[in-house]
């Protein structure tokens, strides 16, 4: 006896968009790679309409389906990862991306097999993509209680002099230029530096700020030509940024020299 089985292809693609959707944000949390929305959507959206163009090539099971699998995975964490393909550690990361999304793939195809059996069809995918998105806020969490301290090394230039510290990104340094609105990074006062003001006077600066402890206060400031913050894969650089100077450590044990403003990061 022969089966038919019929293929809604709507369904067919909005239930490999969602599914993509769900494994990619797994992939990417193992990847420790940022999750960018926009990326995510066109690669699901690529996975889905992929999936669909090898189901109507009608190609089997054989290898011609495989190696168009393994592309589709391919081009979708391309498009998901930030950092162009420059070095051989990127392919290296594409290749540990298409191996957690196999397992992954496997591992949601027993979780579907088993809510099918003991909730019905209706019922299966909600269950699935309740199990995923609870794992997902798990490892979201778990990260952000073990994340360690961000510093960076951050580079100032002047006139084409620079001066080099360890910075820490402060996620609750909201600090602004009331006149330009930009962001401000605090800096350790050093002799070079204070010699920027000296030299540039028509650069400087006076940066209000309130503190727990001191309800107001007021500290030096200055526009520096560049702000470039040296991140493990890529490098942030901003034009005319507005630095504060402050007289004393910023940090007990030395570790760091400068303190980021929040905003700087979202570059």
């Amino acid at each position: 006896m022969i089966r038919i089985y019929e293929v809604y292809i709507d369904v067919f693609l909005a239930q490999n968009v969602l599914m993509d959707v769900q494994l990619l944000i797994l992939t990417l949390l193992l990847l420790r790679e940022k999750i960018v929305v926009l990326r995510l959507l066109a690669a699901s959206l690529t996975g889905g309409a992929g999936a669909l163009l090898i189901l109507m090539s009608g190609v089997g099971y054989g290898i011609t389906y495989i190696l168009m699998v393994l592309v589709l995975d391919a081009v979708m964490l391309f498009i998901c990862i930030r950092q162009p393909i420059r070095q051989g550690k990127t392919f290296q990361r594409l290749a540990l991306g298409i191996i957690y999304l196999h397992g992954m793939v496997f591992a949601y195809g027993k979780l579907m097999e088993c809510a099918r059996r003991l909730a019905g069809e209706r019922l299966a995918q909600f269950i699935v993509t309740a199990v995923i998105a609870g794992i997902v806020i798990f490892m979201l969490a778990c990260r952000s209680l073990m994340q360690p301290r961000h510093i960076y090394e951050v580079v100032l230039t002047e006139e084409g002099e620079n001066a080099v510290y360890r910075a820490l990104l402060d996620t609750g340094n909201f600090l602004t230029d009331p006149v330009t609105g930009k962001p401000v990074s605090v800096v350790e006062e050093t002799e070079q530096v204070k010699g920027w003001l000296d030299r540039y006077p028509q650069k400087y600066k006076i940066i209000p700020y309130q503190s727990v402890g001191r309800e107001h206060g007021i500290l030096e400031g200055l526009v520096v030509d560049q702000l470039t913050i040296q991140r493990e894969k890529e490098q942030v650089v901003e034009r005319g940024a507005v630095i504060a100077l402050y007289r004393g450590k910023l940090s007990k044990d030395g570790a760091f020299q400068m303190i980021l403003n929040h905003s700087l990061m979202k570059c």
